[in-house]
Formats: structure tokens, sequence, C-alpha cells
């Protein structure tokens, strides 16, 4: 009989190892608070796509170090095994794998003598129990009040803290209530991918975030690309466009004739002529300057004046705003 234990034994670790040598992703994972029928779930939606195999700890440390020689960094993974652990391999990537188990988790009512993982937060608004066991819910220290046949919560409430036990009381009532605070999934401490080690914390991450920080790092990149003269593919026009932009600029400014410039560089010379002519005496302009400089003179006065009379046209609809408040006041004393 010891002989076939140890024989089982041999043959699970040798099944491990298999397993083991084989995986693109290893993921050691806890499955505490599993039930049996979630844990049937998630077998029948990862079919195909990975292997997962409850494990004794022991079992589990033998093969992996059956196999350190071979797998780089694989036994790194034994500071990851703790409490009731499963081991998965699969060829996903880490990260997917550990959305794809998030996503499949479930809540289940929280247990008398069981520790809060979180606040349990009672919420606001009316719940499915009966008017008659109001006093219960009363009891257990919830603000509510009838409504409609039934107990309604008039505020959030905190039942229990999180790290306080749940009294058989409390674990009760919020079972009536259909509060679920407790988290029912496969939770990977750790897994391996191509030599590398993930940790939990580092596969927790909100894909939203992630695209929102690749979006940020493009934008900086781009911005710096363009602010150095790095040229790339998505640099480039933008490189060029500011490079024609400056390059005119220049020729405007040092008056260096182009197809492109020479309308600028035209129209700033004759602006600057029309003002050094208008310095002049009169009499020392010819009479088709004289009627450019008077031209010119007209239209800066035109300018002038409509600036003037916007003005005014406020200062009159301010006095007028002034007049009436002073007559509305003499009316009322």
């Amino acid at each position: 009989m010891v002989r076939k234990n140890i024989l089982k034994k041999q043959k699970v670790v040798e099944e491990l190892a298999e397993m083991l040598s084989n995986g693109k992703t290893i993921a050691v994972a806890s499955i505490e608070l599993v039930p049996a029928n979630l844990m049937q779930k998630i077998r029948r939606e990862l079919s195909g796509q990975a292997k997962i195999k409850v494990v004794k700890n022991r079992l589990l440390f033998r093969a992996l170090d059956k196999v350190k020689d071979k797998v780089e960094n694989v036994g790194e993974l034994e500071k990851y095994v703790a409490g009731q652990t499963a081991i998965i391999v699969t060829d996903m990537d880490p990260f997917r794998l550990f959305r794809k188990l998030k996503e499949m988790k479930e809540y289940a009512p929280v247990k008398a003598g069981q520790v809060a993982p979180v606040d349990i937060i009672v919420p606001k608004g009316v719940t499915p129990v009966p008017a008659p066991m109001i006093a219960e819910i009363k009891a257990a220290g919830i603000p509510s009040k009838v409504s409609k046949g039934f107990v309604e919560v008039t505020e959030d409430y905190v039942a229990v803290k999180a790290g306080e036990v749940v009294s058989a009381n409390i674990a009760s009532v919020l079972a009536k209530l259909d509060v679920r605070p407790v988290e029912l999934m496969v939770r990977i401490n750790a897994a391996w991918n191509e030599g590398m080690i993930f940790p939990r914390d580092v596969l927790d991450v909100s894909v939203e975030k992630v695209l929102e920080d690749i979006r940020t790092a493009a934008a900086h990149a781009l911005n710096l690309a363009v602010n150095t003269a790095y040229p790339t593919k998505e640099s480039i026009k933008i490189l060029l466009a500011k490079a024609g932009m400056e390059a005119k600029n220049l020729s405007v400014n040092t008056g260096y004739v182009t197809r492109e410039t020479a309308p600028q560089i035209l129209a700033k010379a004759r602006a600057q002529a029309l003002a050094l002519a208008s310095r002049l005496p009169p009499d020392a302009l010819d009479e088709s300057t004289k009627a450019l400089v008077e031209s010119a003179a007209k239209v800066d006065t035109s300018s002038t004046t409509q600036d003037e009379k916007s003005t005014d046209e406020e200062e009159e609809d301010k006095k007028s705003e002034e007049d009436a408040a002073t007559g509305l006041a003499s009316l009322f004393g």
C-alpha cells in the first residue's frame, strides 16, 4: 500500500514536470474558497486553451526542482506557492490568462466567522426583503424603512469593516439582502513566461490604462522626434512642414526672393516704402507716390476710426446701463 502511494506520487511529479517543461506560460494560482462548480466552469471555458491541475504543494516543489535546470528561472515560482494551489499551463501570454480568469470571477455571501476581505457595504436602495423583516434589518444597525411592501436601505452603510470578523447575525442579514462581497476566483499568484516571472500585481493591470499610457508615450516620442529633428515615418511629414515654414520665414526676413516668397517680400517692401514716404515732405514726392501714401493713410484712418467707434459704442452702452440703473434706483427710493 505504501509503495503504491509512493508510485502514485512519483507519477504525479512526473506529470507535473512534463507540464512545466512544455508550457509557454506557467501560472501558480490560489484556489482558496473556489467552489467545485466554478472550477468546472473555468475548466470548460479554458478547454483547449489551458491545462489546469490542482496539486499538493509538496509535489509541486519536487516537480519544480526536477525541471529548474532545464527551464530557465522556473524555480522562482516556488516563492509564490501557498495554500490550495493549482498549476495552469497555456500558450496564452500571462496577461491574457489573468484577464480571462478575472472575467470569470463570481461573488458569494460572506459566512459567519469569516474575516471581511474589504469594507462590506450595504448599498442604498429598495431590497428584495419583505417589509415584515425590517426589525431584523434595523437590529443589525442598517438604516432602513418600509417602501411599497419591501425594506429600503436609506443610505449606503458599512456593515463590516475590512479585517473585522463577520458575526452570525450580520452574515444572516447580508445574505437576505443579497449582499455578496466575497470574490470567488482562481487567483494567479505569479506566472512564468519565457524565463520571466510576473507577480500578480504586475499582471493585474487595466487594459484601458495600458492603452492610455502607450498613447501618451507615443505622443511624447513624436514631440521629441520633432523637436530634435529626428526623422521617422511618423515625424517626417511634420518635420518637412516645419522646415518649409522656417525656410519661408527666413527667406522673407532676409529678403531672399523665391517663387514662394516673392509676393510677401514685395508686399513687405511696399509697406516699408510707403511708411518711409509718409515721413517725407509732400513736395518731395511725385504725384503717384503721394496718391499711394494718401490711400494708405486713409486705410489706417479708417481702421483707427472703426476702433474708436467700437470703443465709443461700448462706452455709450455702459453709460445707458448706468442711467437705467440710476432710474430704477430712483423709482424704488
